[in-house]
């Protein structure tokens, strides 16, 4: 897809997640393994959310001035809301300093905040707001290229997939990252419930609840070929180490980093976020180092399949 590597991947992500270097290190991964695919239109982002992690996967980049903690709401963090689902911002053009190396034809997304978002970017040429737990608003065999790292948030795996396998073309790749069973092994937060832990539940803070499946490699390996696809290529990504990592990192704390980042000067918060993203690159660079070399059944997956 795109030519961007992983330094300038570090460099994008943690400009817009500074505030969560863990949540921008996983980001760098998972860009740096994408962009290995070729994006042919027809295409469709399913799950485009604010379309901004697949603008950076693309190549494209934001000035200083913007990150993901202006478009927030921090109020109703401790009751599992979605603070990132709000739009006090949608001018989002003004912000770009780098143009992607692609677009996409097609953004999805069932939040009409984060479309705002989207559609200031010019990076989709169309897009709709759809709960993709329903058949998908598209002709059969419409896209050249789907990506989607957003199907264990949906109900049905099989429905899922049997839907992509009727809007692809025969000739398209469908790009999708699927949590491994092994997710729930290097992240314990997940286990409030069994464990009956309000310190875990407190971390987990409804992540649990939107990570509807986790599947093994032979499970999906089955899955797809019921519904006729091929797999062509597969990678395991996100180490335990770093799982474990992002299970916690500054997230407890991220409502009141948010806060007090947002209440600085325009000047002061540009200068102290400055500082911050470069004292957190030295510890990225190795951790990425670490992440690629690393042995580990990781607890994603990448599944490139094709009709």
């Amino acid at each position: 897809m795109s030519k961007t590597n992983h330094i300038d991947y570090i460099k994008a992500h943690l400009n817009m997640a500074w505030l969560r270097p863990e949540s921008a290190l996983w980001d760098v991964i998972a860009s740096t393994i994408i962009s290995k695919y070729e994006n042919n239109h027809p295409s469709l982002d399913l799950g485009c959310g604010n379309g901004i992690f697949s603008f950076i996967t693309a190549g494209g980049e934001f000035s200083v001035d913007y990150d993901w903690y202006i478009n927030v709401n921090t109020e109703g963090f401790w009751k599992n809301k979605d603070i990132y689902d709000a739009c006090k911002i949608s001018t989002l053009a003004g912000f770009i300093t780098k143009k992607p190396g692609y677009t996409f034809t097609v953004g999805l997304d069932h939040k009409p905040n984060l479309l705002k978002q989207a559609k200031s970017l010019n990076f989709y040429r169309n897009l709709l707001e759809c709960d993709a737990n329903q058949q998908l608003p598209f002709e059969d065999g419409k896209f050249k290229t789907i990506f989607s790292n957003i199907l264990y948030w949906l109900n049905s795996q099989e429905r899922s997939l049997n839907e992509l396998y009727r809007i692809l073309d025969k000739e398209g790749i469908a790009i999708l990252c699927i949590p491994n069973i092994k997710f729930y092994d290097y992240c314990f937060s997940y286990h409030w419930k069994e464990k009956n832990s309000e310190l875990l539940r407190l971390l987990n803070r409804g992540r649990s609840e939107c990570m509807h499946w986790t599947i093994s490699y032979g499970d999906f390996a089955s899955l797809a070929k019921r519904a006729g696809f091929d797999i062509v290529d597969h990678s395991y990504y996100l180490s335990p180490l770093l799982l474990k990592m992002w299970d916690i990192g500054l997230r407890p704390l991220s409502p009141l980093l948010i806060k007090m980042s947002n209440s600085l000067t325009q000047e002061n918060r540009k200068s102290i976020k400055m500082e911050w993203i470069e004292t957190l690159k030295e510890f990225l660079l190795p951790l990425y180092d670490m992440e690629i070399k690393c042995k580990d059944e990781g607890g994603f997956h990448l599944f490139v399949l094709r009709k």
